[in-house]
């Protein structure tokens, strides 16, 4: 549903409960307690805490593999910069079929039809 984030408690200037609305994947609410939230796929569609910021649907794949205890970093960016960050995304992953290959077409064809896979792919950091 969510991930808890561990640091400094953020204190609320007028009180943790609001009306609750809508919420969305990567919604970073604070509750009561002043732990922030980031909101997951199977979180509840309406939520009755503030929420502060959300993860630009581009990284919020790669927050969600952070391992506990990891440390993650927030930077502001503009609603533009989020537009491209997913348009290139979704490129990265359109071009996922071709940039797999197989290294033993023997084994691949083996594997194949056991349905599993013979290699990884990094498919979001086409860059590196």
């Amino acid at each position: 549903m969510a991930y808890r984030l561990l640091g400094p408690k953020l204190e609320h200037s007028k009180g943790s409960n609001i009306v609750s609305d809508g919420t969305v994947n990567g919604s970073i609410q604070v509750p009561g307690n002043g732990l922030p939230l980031v909101l997951l796929p199977d979180r509840g569609t309406v939520g009755g805490y503030p929420k502060l910021a959300v993860i630009i649907s581009a990284d919020l794949g790669r927050f969600a593999q952070t391992p506990a205890g990891g440390r993650v970093h927030f930077r502001a960016v503009t609603v533009e910069d989020a537009q491209q960050a997913a348009t290139k995304y979704r490129r990265s992953i359109e071009r996922l079929p071709e940039r797999t290959r197989a290294t033993n077409r023997q084994l691949q064809s083996e594997l194949m039809m056991l349905n599993v896979a013979d290699a990884a792919v990094n498919a979001i950091d086409i860059d590196e």
